[in-house]
């Protein structure tokens, strides 16, 4: 998905170790989100549904740390049994995993 401008892009990618959720500048490299999610197929809407609230706020011209800043690993690299849940609590209980 393209952010309203196009500057940003996000989405699910596949891996082989499962699916990421990454985003980075359009058509570049992950630079801002690169967080493995596993083989559950039951966190991919709810993670990626909860990343775009967060981004809800963030203005189109951001930067990738004023980003980053936004997420619980901030500054680190996203690991999914440390910040899955932090995420989901940013954006409400409608998107939790159960």
């Amino acid at each position: 998905m393209l952010s309203a401008e196009g500057r940003w892009e996000i989405g699910l990618s596949p891996y082989k170790e499962g699916i990421r959720l990454r985003m980075g500048l359009s058509g570049r490299p992950p630079s801002v989100m690169d967080f493995c999610l596993g083989i559950n197929p039951g966190l991919l809407s709810p993670a990626l549904l909860a990343a775009l609230h967060v981004l809800a706020a963030v203005p189109e011209g951001a930067e990738a740390q004023e980003i980053d800043r936004q997420f619980p690993w901030a500054g680190t690299r996203p690991d999914l049994a440390r910040h899955l849940n932090a995420l989901l609590e940013m954006a409400g209980d409608s998107y939790r995993c159960s």
